[in-house]
């Protein structure tokens, strides 16, 4: 078992297998939830891009990003 303690100076434990003690549990699915978000957020905006193609095209582009 690995102990650490969190930025608020809370202390919580990892077995060898790679699971976290109920005290940090919530922490880890706070973090799994932001990633999903995070991998949603990349793929509307690979989306965006495909959609709006390439910004030498679009002279209105550069205008919005002056």
């Amino acid at each position: 078992m690995l102990e650490q303690i969190d930025h608020r100076g809370k202390r919580f434990t990892i077995d060898d297998v790679g699971t976290v003690d109920e005290a940090n549990a919530d922490g880890c699915r706070r973090v799994d939830a932001l990633e999903r978000q995070a991998q949603r957020e990349l793929c509307e905006l690979e989306r965006a891009r495909a959609v709006a193609g390439p910004a030498g095209m679009n002279p209105d582009v550069e205008v919005l990003e002056r």
